[in-house]
């Protein structure tokens, strides 16, 4: 109903109260409940002015026909799921891998109501202008999963300089922009018939309010580009990219687990594994990206 009201509101604004209840056969009260749960989710899209309403961004929806057409001209295979809203595109995902039949799956939705990052922690988007996307890849056994999110942060970092945004990438995969998080990816792994499934969840701010049709093909691009170079070079090149990419490489860190600091020292470098190499005062230590969280001195 959130879409359904923002779709009306599209089409009427401005307009009163009583008009966008008459049109979703709601009661007022019913819609004005629902205009502040969309505020709530996406701070501001509606507002009012003398009893009328109307929104104060045009909506970046998402078109079929247009994905298919720059999938075709990027020679990409990659099938589409489209929603709506959803509650997590990573756990549709997970949940629904048997339903799929070819690979890779895209899928994407306007409004993600629970959306997930690492460490159980939430991620929350503008609805129909950021990005909310899962992609789910095939993967032999053999394959080095665990270099999956440091590949993603390394595609979202050359994605945001081809869109000439300055942006740099803190441990594991979280890309920053002028100091702010502005992409977050969680990477969920499957083991089905004796194949690997990768779900790779990305949450991008649409800070440039590019069009959302291209954005979404020209990620897309980026992150199957990265895979294809792993396959084909190793990891030696996308490491030094990540590196290089580092907001704190050579820089002091701490990491912690539960809220316990468990290690401080300066951030040396990655393993091939995607681990963290840190110098401590005990020695040089690495450490896994899925259980810990960084800090660094700005």
């Amino acid at each position: 109903m959130i879409i359904q009201l923002i779709k009306t509101l599209e089409k009427l604004q401005p307009a009163k109260l009583i008009q966008i209840s008459q049109a979703l056969e709601l009661d007022m009260l019913k819609t004005l409940s629902l205009i502040a749960d969309i505020n709530n989710k996406d701070e501001g899209l509606i507002v009012e002015n003398a009893g009328v309403y109307s929104l104060s961004r045009s909506i970046n929806w998402l078109q079929y026909s247009k994905l298919k057409e720059l999938l075709a001209q990027h020679q990409l295979p990659h099938q589409f799921v489209l929603f709506e809203q959803t509650g997590s595109t990573n756990t549709y995902a997970l949940n629904n891998i048997a339903n799929f039949h070819t690979f890779p799956i895209v899928i994407n939705t306007a409004l993600q109501s629970g959306g997930r990052g690492r460490l159980g922690r939430a991620w929350s988007s503008r609805i129909a202008h950021d990005l909310t996307i899962s992609l789910i890849y095939q993967f032999p056994l053999d394959f080095n999963l665990t270099i999956i999110p440091i590949l993603t942060a390394v595609a979202i970092n050359r994605l945001l300089k081809n869109y000439s945004v300055r942006n740099q990438i803190k441990w594991p995969n979280d890309i920053y922009v002028d100091g702010n998080k502005e992409c977050g990816i969680l990477v969920e792994n499957l083991l089905r018939n004796q194949i690997n499934h990768c779900v790779i969840g990305i949450g991008l701010n649409n800070i440039g309010n590019w069009e959302r049709n291209k954005l979404t093909v020209d990620l897309i691009n980026e992150v199957d580009k990265l895979i294809n170079e792993y396959k084909l070079f190793g990891f030696p090149l996308l490491q030094r990219e990540w590196l290089d990419n580092c907001i704190h490489f050579r820089k002091n860190v701490t990491l912690s687990h539960g809220g316990e600091i468990v290690a401080t020292g300066k951030h040396n470098g990655i393993t091939t594994l995607g681990e963290l190499i840190i110098q401590t005062e005990n020695g040089t230590q690495s450490f896994s990206n899925s259980a810990y969280s960084l800090q660094f001195a700005k």
